[in-house]
């Protein structure tokens, strides 16, 4: 395990790499998801967000639970068995993102496929670190766009 953590890169480095790649993998979701014909599936994905009562110390913490446990089991446990292209794949579907019934959100999928085998390929060469922080940012910068934030005071 400790081996896992340490990586092939230091830590500095491992978390400046997952976090350029959290940032650009948000902004091109983020451009996606606004987009005029992706209209009706941001306003679902809204509404099913905002069933829950988030604040800023929530968003983070869930984006970084997130980043954890789905980087240890998809790069570190599986990726080595199921090569980088499968893995990616399947994280992918098993989110939902990959439906033939829904072209849309298929696009989203297709384009997401892209940023988890950024995520692979950060495991691969700098360390599991890299890929949790940028599972963690990507994560974080999306639910900070799409829910309705309550106070602290209010939860």
């Amino acid at each position: 395990m400790l081996e896992l953590l340490k990586g092939k890169w230091p830590l500095g480095q491992q978390l400046l790499a997952g976090t350029l790649t959290g940032v650009l993998g948000a902004v091109v979701a983020i451009i996606l998801i606004n987009a005029t014909f992706f209209k009706n599936e941001r306003q679902k994905y809204h509404r099913i967000l905002n069933h829950w009562s988030w604040n800023d110390l929530g968003i983070v913490f869930i984006s970084i639970c997130a980043g954890v446990g789905e980087e240890l089991l998809f790069r570190a446990g599986l990726q080595p068995f199921l090569g980088l292209w499968i893995t990616s794949i399947l994280f992918v579907a098993i989110h939902g993102y990959l439906n033939p019934l829904n072209w849309k959100i298929s696009v989203y999928g297709i384009i997401m496929i892209g940023f988890i085998a950024a995520l692979g390929y950060l495991f691969k060469t700098a360390g599991i670190i890299a890929a949790i922080t940028a599972h963690s940012v990507f994560d974080a910068i999306l639910l900070f766009q799409l829910v309705e934030k309550k106070s602290l005071n209010s939860v």
